[in-house]
């Protein structure tokens, strides 16, 4: 009888242990996903500051002007890990106009620094056209280098007399 009831409690034992492991292939299962979604914003602030002389330009007739300092770049910075750069563009392809009268803008440069009183290089404005600046430019995330950028143009002798304008826009965009 002893035998009987060790041999019951073992086959019991048994049963319970493989009701247990086993248990998963009798209950049913059910799942729920919740997808997770969220955009990082680029931050890239910039402040272009115009320079005194950009709003009222010396234009006398049959004068070149050199280095002229028409505006600040501050304040660049970016989270981008492959860094920034900035573009420049002419909405009046690189020239002040007055009517159908034009002076071409000779050359456009930069130097380093936002206190800046002369350009370090210039180049073609058309240059810009396709290359960002080279001063203002980062290549990881953080801040970039302040800026100074200068234009410079030659008056005709016979230059018709009108209010010239023209602008430059500048824009910050990650590498």
């Amino acid at each position: 009888m002893i035998k009987v009831h060790r041999i019951l409690l073992a086959s019991g034992l048994a049963a319970t242990a493989s009701l247990m492991t086993n248990g998963a292939t009798f209950a049913g299962t059910t799942t729920g996903t919740v997808n997770l979604s969220g955009t990082v914003p680029a931050a890239l602030p910039i402040t272009v500051s115009p320079a005194p002389a950009s709003a009222s330009l010396t234009l006398s007739p049959g004068n070149t002007y050199t280095g002229i300092k028409i505006a600040a770049i501050s304040g660049l910075l970016t989270n981008s890990r492959n860094g920034l750069k900035v573009t420049l563009t002419s909405a009046s392809n690189w020239k002040l106009v007055s009517g159908s009268n034009f002076i071409a803008l000779d050359r456009l440069g930069e130097s380093q620094g936002a206190n800046a009183t002369s350009p370090t290089s210039m180049q073609l404005p058309s240059y810009y056209d396709s290359n960002p600046l080279q001063l203002s430019t980062s290549s990881s995330a953080g801040n970039a280098s302040d800026s100074s950028i200068f234009v410079s143009y030659t008056i005709s002798p016979d230059q018709a007399p009108g209010t010239y304008t023209g602008s430059i826009t500048f824009t910050a965009t990650d590498n």
